[in-house]
C-alpha cells in the first residue's frame, strides 16, 4: 500500500483524537504522564514547522503562518523537563516520550519528507491546496496544545510552557478552525512511489525517463515526441474511466465529476494529433531504449490492470478489483505526470520549430515562394531532405498542437484536482474546543465575548441641521454694501 499524504494524515488525525479523547476523560493527572507529553512536544513542533516550511509560497507574502511558526519553534527548543526522582539518591533522568505524540509526530515527519521535491505553488488552485494542508497540520498541533493546556493549567512550575501552548493555541485556532472540504487539495495525493510493478511505479518510471529524453537537444526525435503523446493520450483515457467510476459510486460529487471528465475529454482530443506527424517532415535520430521500455511497460500495466481485450473494465469489476477512491488519487498523480511531460513535449517542439536547423523537410514540401531557391529546385529534384524555413506552416502546425496539448492538459490537471476529498468516518463525540468531522480535527472556535463598555451615540445639534440647509454661498463675493 502506498504512503500518501492525506492517509498519513488520516492515521495522525484518528491518533490525536484518540489521545484527546482520553485525556479529556481521564485527564493528565499523573504527574510522569504530564512529562512524557511535555517531553514529545519539541518532536511533534519540529516536524510541524518542517511541514509549514517544505513548499515555499510565491510571492513569499501570501504564507500567513509565521505566528504559528514563532511559537513552535520557541516549543521545539525549550529544554526537556527532567522526570521525578523516586530516590533522592538516584540521579534524574529525561522522561520517555508519550508514545501517542511520537507517533503523530513521526507521521508529520513523513508528510514534510513527501513534500521536500514539491515546487513551489503559485497558482491560484496550489495555493489553496497549500493552505488546506497548512490547515490540516496546525489542526493536529491545536489538538495537542488544547488537551496539553487543561492538565497544565493549575501547575505554577509549568507556567511558562503554558503560556507558549496557550499562544500556540490562540494563533492556531483560525487554522484549525476551517472544515474538512476546505482543507482538501492535490497535495494529499502526494505519494512515497517504489519499484514494485505498480501503476504508480510504471507512471513514475515513465515520467523519468520520458522528460529526461524531451529535455535533451541531442537525442530528442519526432519518433519519441510520438510516443509520448501516444502514452499521454492513453493516461487521460485512464483517468476519465476511473474519474466516471467514481462519479457513478458516489466516491466524488457528481459536479466535480462531470467537469473534470469534460477536461479530460478535451485533453485527449487535443493529445491526438500529436500522435502523428505529416510525412513531410521529421527529425531522425537513434531511439532511446530507457524511454522505449519505460512506455512499454506503462501501457502493459494499464492494459492488465484497467482494460479488459479492447475495451475499459466496467465499473462493477473496477470496484471489486480496486479501491477506486486511491485508484483516482493514483490517477491525479498521473496527470500530474502528464502536466510535466506536456510541459517538456511543448518546449521540445518549441526549440525546433525555432530553433535553426531542428527539423528537415522534404524539397518538394516548401510552400513559401521566397525560400524556394536554386538550391531548394535542385534538392527537389534529387528528392532531398532540406533543413525548415522558418515559419513554414506545417512547423507551425505542430506547434500550435503542442501548445493546445498543454493547454488542456493544464486545464484537465486543476479540473481532476478538484475531485479531492476528505475522507468519511462516523462523528464521535466533541472533546471541549475540538470535533471530529470527516476523519479529521476540526476546532470550536471560542464565542467572541460581548464589549464591556457602553457606545454613546448622541445626534448632532439642530443648530447644526439648519446651517447645513442653508450653506455659505461660495459663488461670488458677498455684499458689503455701499461705497463711501
Amino acid at each position: 500500500m502506498i504512503a500518501t499524504v492525506g492517509r498519513l494524515l488520516d492515521e495522525a488525525h484518528a491518533r490525536m483524537w484518540e489521545w484527546c479523547s482520553r485525556a479529556g476523560q481521564d485527564g493528565l493527572q499523573d504527574d510522569a504522564a504530564v512529562a512524557q507529553v511535555l517531553a514529545a512536544w519539541p518532536k511533534l513542533a519540529a516536524a510541524t514547522i518542517r511541514v509549514l516550511e517544505a513548499v515555499p509560497l510565491e510571492p513569499r507574502w501570501l504564507d500567513d503562518t509565521g505566528s504559528v511558526r514563532e511559537v513552535l519553534a520557541e516549543l521545539a527548543t525549550r529544554p526537556v523537563p527532567k522526570a521525578t526522582r523516586r530516590v533522592p539518591t538516584e540521579p534524574e533522568q529525561r522522561p520517555p516520550l508519550d508514545k501517542d505524540l511520537t507517533f503523530v509526530a513521526g507521521r508529520v515527519g513523513i508528510i514534510a519528507e513527501l513534500l521536500v521535491m514539491i515546487p513551489p505553488a503559485h497558482t491560484e488552485a496550489d495555493v489553496a491546496a497549500l493552505r488546506g494542508l497548512h490547515a490540516n497540520v496546525v489542526a493536529i498541533a491545536h489538538a495537542a496544545a488544547t488537551t496539553t493546556v487543561t492538565a497544565i493549567e493549575d501547575r505554577p512550575a509549568l507556567a511558562v510552557t503554558h503560556a507558549q501552548l496557550r499562544g500556540l493555541v490562540v494563533r492556531a485556532e483560525r487554522f484549525a478552525a476551517t472544515t474538512p472540504d476546505q482543507r482538501a487539495g492535490r497535495f494529499e495525493d502526494v505519494a512515497a512511489v517504489t519499484s514494485d510493478g505498480s501503476l504508480d511505479a510504471a507512471i513514475a518510471g515513465w515520467t523519468r525517463a520520458t522528460v529526461d529524453l524531451l529535455t535533451s537537444r541531442h537525442r530528442v526525435t519526432h519518433a519519441a515526441l510520438q510516443v509520448a503523446a501516444g502514452d499521454a493520450l492513453i493516461i487521460t483515457a485512464a483517468a476519465a474511466t476511473v474519474c466516471a467510476a467514481a462519479s457513478e459510486l458516489g466516491i466524488i460529487a457528481a459536479e466535480r465529476g462531470t467537469e473534470a471528465r469534460s477536461a479530460l475529454a478535451a485533453a485527449h482530443a487535443a493529445w491526438v494529433a500529436p500522435t502523428s506527424w505529416p510525412a513531410t517532415v521529421r527529425l531522425d535520430g537513434v531511439r532511446d531504449v530507457a524511454h522505449m521500455h519505460a512506455s512499454r511497460e506503462l501501457r502493459r500495466v494499464i492494459t492488465e490492470n484497467l482494460r479488459v481485450g479492447r475495451a475499459w473494465r466496467p465499473v462493477d469489476e473496477l470496484a471489486t478489483r480496486f479501491d477506486v477512491a486511491q485508484l483516482l488519487g493514483t490517477m491525479r498523480r498521473g496527470l500530474h505526470a502528464v502536466g510535466n511531460v506536456a510541459l517538456a513535449h511543448f518546449q521540445a517542439v518549441d526549440t525546433m520549430v525555432r530553433g535553426p536547423g531542428q527539423l528537415w523537410i522534404h524539397a518538394e514540401a516548401i510552400t513559401q515562394p521566397a525560400y524556394r531557391g536554386y538550391g531548394i529546385l535542385q534538392a527537389s529534384r534529387r528528392k532531398a531532405w532540406v533543413p525548415m524555413p522558418p515559419f513554414e506552416p506545417a512547423a507551425q502546425a505542430l506547434l500550435a498542437d503542442a501548445k493546445l496539448a498543454l493547454a488542456t492538459t493544464t486545464t484537465a490537471v486543476a479540473a481532476l484536482d478538484a475531485t479531492a476529498t476528505s475522507v468519511t468516518a462516523t462523528a464521535r463525540p466533541a472533546a471541549g474546543a475540538l470535533r471530529w468531522e470527516q476523519g479529521r480535527i476540526v476546532a470550536i472556535p471560542a464565542p467572541q465575548p460581548r464589549p464591556t463598555y457602553e457606545t454613546i451615540r448622541s445626534s448632532p445639534p439642530a443648530g447644526v441641521r439648519e446651517e447645513r440647509k442653508a450653506g455659505i454661498r461660495l459663488d461670488h463675493r458677498p455684499d458689503v454694501g455701499p461705497r463711501r
